[in-house]
């Protein structure tokens, strides 16, 4: 009985102390898992802030991409409105430039007429005159003394200045497109009635040529205007005549201007 007794207290013991082992591996794991788990959260909660983080990212990278599709598409409407400009200076530019050619042909004319005509008159005339070309004007000088004589006062014309009035007259009559102007230029110091001063002096100088080309030499007094300069002429004190050949700017000008206009149309 004491031997089965005791085999009982046996069992009972190891029993007893199995089944403390078992609480203590559960407590273990119990512990262990416990860990794990706040392994686990704290992990979770990293990765909540990663996708969080993430998420602001994604968004901020859509707002930056509207914004930059927006902006290209901006640049696209710059872009094009640049070219439209451009375009229009270059076609502004080439139509200037067409322009200029045009102006600058019809000086090359303007001044091949003029050549032509300065050597009209430096054939015809001789050296009776100085002829040359100012400002675009064919002119020629001819001396005070060598049509109305040494007498600073008068305005009767010589008989020597018919040979050199009707070398004038003659290119003038062949040429029915050229016009002159005369203008007189005088510096008398004293003056006799019917004279008050150089400015008549001068208008009737001028008015005593042109009578005649108009009467002895058969100009047309349309083709003829008179000018009187005085003693504040073009030439200064000299005691001068100046003949002006030819001085329609007006026609030129709208030459100019026509030729311009079919420029640009073409």
């Amino acid at each position: 009985l004491t031997a089965l007794v005791l085999t009982v207290t046996t069992i009972q013991a190891q029993k007893k102390k199995d089944l403390l082992d078992e609480i203590d591996k559960l407590r273990n794991e119990l512990r262990s898992t416990k860990n794990d788990l706040a392994q686990a959260t704290k992990e979770i909660s990293v990765a909540e802030s990663k996708v969080k983080s993430m998420e602001t990212q994604v968004k901020d990278l859509k707002d930056t991409n509207e914004s930059l599709l927006a902006n290209m598409g901006s640049f696209t409407e710059l872009s094009k409105k640049k070219a439209e400009n451009l375009e229009k200076s270059l076609k502004s530019i080439q139509e200037k430039d067409k322009q200029l050619n045009t102006i600058n042909d019809e000086i090359t004319k303007k001044d091949s007429i003029n050549l032509a005509v300065l050597t009209l008159f430096k054939n015809k005339v001789g050296g009776e005159a100085n002829i040359t070309v100012k400002k675009g004007i064919v002119y020629m000088v001819i001396p005070n003394a060598q049509l109305f004589g040494d007498a600073d006062k008068s305005f009767k014309l010589d008989d020597k200045a018919k040979g050199v009035l009707g070398r004038i007259a003659g290119v003038l009559n062949d040429k029915p497109n050229l016009k002159v102007i005369i203008e007189g230029n005088s510096n008398a110091l004293k003056f006799d009635k019917p004279l008050s001063d150089n400015w008549d002096l001068s208008a009737l100088q001028a008015a005593a040529i042109a009578r005649a080309l108009q009467k002895d030499f058969k100009v047309d007094p349309k083709k003829i205007e008179v000018v009187a300069k005085s003693e504040y002429g073009s030439e200064s004190i000299e005691t001068v005549t100046r003949i002006i050949i030819d001085p329609e700017f007006d026609g030129f000008y709208d030459i100019v201007k026509e030729n311009m206009k079919n420029a640009s149309k073409g």
